[in-house]
């Protein structure tokens, strides 16, 4: 058994037989791969992945790799494009390799390990990421190790630990800190894959939706999930549905204390039970056009079950929820499209509504309607016409009312968040913000990045009680109605710029320095306060991934 294992050891380090190894790993959505699909996919090419669906898994991008090297001569591609695609090939060579060999073997399986190192090495001070500031200059080191085990074609298991001391810096990070390390689990799941269906259990991804921080159902920002996901994929349509259990939070605060029917003052809140469940389907009309509709619903109680009537997901949310009754649940509906025509343009669109106030009989009904929604338009070599290549663009704009993902049913345990972080939009509700983005890519090795962002966020929103004038003013009526401004509360309002710098000689190493003002009114949401604040962030990244195939 030792030498067994010795021998293991061994291949791994020297990375003996990689060819025909192969898994259908997720991908962590901090890689640089979605830059270059992305890059690509605004230029009209690597749909076959779908852009509402994330995290994508290796062979999926595999396989869109090599379909775009069938059916589209390489050499037509535009330079940065043609640099993108060869970087892609060259970190999914693996997979490519054991595509091939399945063409003419389409009988070829194998059971391989999987092994990795992922390493991004940050000096940071100033804001330099979300919800992460550093004081002074400071170095932040964020370790990824990955194991992983693929049986055969279909069955995959993969696991990592990571040690992450950029949460040093994170206001709303909640974990424990041992031996000065802050660590975490970030991905451990077990899949099954086929042609048409892909089954996830564990912790995981997920993001919905064409914004780039992803949709307003659910999006990476609140990190990964522990969850049940299944996934049904054919070119026309995609479907995807989940369940996932969040952290206990107490069933009332002191916010819904004082608006309860009932005295509560003095008396333990007890823990609810939190569940999150989804279900979006995505038409695909000739890689031009993608729509989608989808639904969500976040619900529990004191020692509550899964409710199987909420987690179907053939049935209608609203519906279930009106016509059954069932007052310990938020439910949020919306749609989302994104058109990529013409050629180098991409425009898109997410939108949601929660709660629709139709009738104004009561005061109750006087609540403002709850909504999020962004748009945005990308586009890619914008310099074309000059013969320059690889200067891309993206616009987008985001609205979220407040009370969205808030919604007040005498429950404090509703609000969508993971931890202290919100699902969908990093910011949570009640804001708007409006970011310009544009790059170039100067040689194979060299890209330049500048960012312009307004951004205007309320401080009655997510993460502070929950207010309803519309019930506690004695001067709002029915007859008089109820109006208020948007965003709510002290306006933090930031204006930022950024200049970056990005060097990657190849797949697996690149270095990043960038520098950001933000100039800052009402900072922290402190009236009449004013701050403007230099930051800076250099990153070393460098990743070691070894396969190993076992039959």
């Amino acid at each position: 058994m030792k030498s067994l294992i010795l021998a293991i050891l061994a291949l791994l380090l020297i990375q003996v037989g990689t060819a025909a190894a192969q898994g259908n790993y997720s991908i962590p959505p901090d890689s640089w791969i979605y830059d270059a699909i992305q890059q690509l996919q605004t230029g009209g090419y690597l749909l076959d992945l779908s852009p509402g669906f994330r995290p994508y898994r290796r062979m999926e991008v595999a396989r869109a790799i090599a379909n775009l090297v069938k059916k589209q001569k390489v050499s037509s591609l535009p330079t940065a494009d043609r640099w993108a695609l060869e970087k892609l090939e060259k970190e999914f060579s693996n997979e490519l390799d054991y595509l091939q060999a399945r063409e003419s073997r389409p009988d070829t399986s194998t059971t391989s390990l999987r092994f990795g190192e992922e390493d991004f090495l940050n000096l940071a001070k100033g804001y330099y990421g979300q919800f992460k500031y550093a004081k002074t200059l400071e170095f932040r080191p964020l370790l990824r190790t990955e194991f992983g085990l693929s049986f055969g074609n279909h069955l995959t298991l993969y696991t990592d630990a990571t040690i992450n001391q950029t949460l040093k810096d994170d206001t709303l990070y909640t974990g424990s800190t041992k031996f000065g390390l802050d660590a975490l689990n970030q991905q451990s799941y077990i899949e099954y894959t086929s042609r048409y269906v892909d089954f996830t259990f564990g912790r995981d991804y997920l993001s919905w939706g064409y914004g780039n921080n992803g949709g307003p159902i659910v999006s990476t920002s609140a990190g990964p999930l522990d969850l049940a996901s299944l996934f049904i994929k054919s070119k026309l349509l995609k479907a995807n549905w989940f369940v996932a259990q969040l952290n206990q939070m107490p069933e009332f605060t002191p916010d819904t204390n004082s608006y309860m029917p009932f005295p509560t003052v003095g008396v333990p809140d007890p823990l609810a039970n939190r569940y999150y469940t989804g279900s979006r389907v995505e038409f695909n009309i000739d890689n031009k056009v993608f729509a989608g509709l989808f639904q969500s619903a976040m619900f529990g109680g004191p020692n509550a079950p899964i409710d199987l009537s909420l987690i179907n997901p053939m049935r209608v949310l609203y519906e279930t929820k009106v016509n059954e009754q069932l007052g310990n649940a938020d439910v949020n509906v919306g749609f989302d499209f994104s058109i990529f025509w013409p050629k180098n343009y991409n425009l898109y669109c997410d939108f949601m509504i929660s709660d629709y106030q139709v009738d104004h009989k009561t005061k109750g009904d006087l609540k403002p309607n709850p909504f999020a929604f962004d748009v945005g338009l990308r586009t890619s070599n914008i310099l074309s016409g000059l013969g320059v290549s690889g200067t891309d663009g993206d616009l987008q704009f985001n609205a979220v009312s407040n009370r969205n993902y808030n919604d007040y049913d005498w429950s404090s345990y509703l609000k969508v968040l993971q931890g202290n972080y919100p699902i969908a939009y990093p910011y949570g509700n009640d804001f708007w913000d409006i970011d310009l983005q544009l790059s170039q890519w100067l040689t194979y090795d060299w890209e330049l990045n500048v960012e312009a962002m307004h951004l205007e966020h309320g401080s009655y929103n997510i993460s502070s009680p929950y207010t309803m004038p519309w019930l506690t003013d004695p001067n709002v009526t029915v007859q008089t109605g109820y109006s208020e401004p948007f965003p709510y509360g002290v306006d933090q309002v930031e204006d930022m710029v950024q200049a970056s710098a990005m060097y990657q000689p190849c797949p697996s190493l690149y270095g990043k320095a960038a520098l950001i003002y933000s100039q800052f009114h009402n900072y922290n949401y402190s009236f009449g306060v004013n701050k403007g604040i230099v930051s800076f962030e250099l990153t070393f990244y460098y990743d070691f991934t070894a396969n190993v195939p076992f039959s």
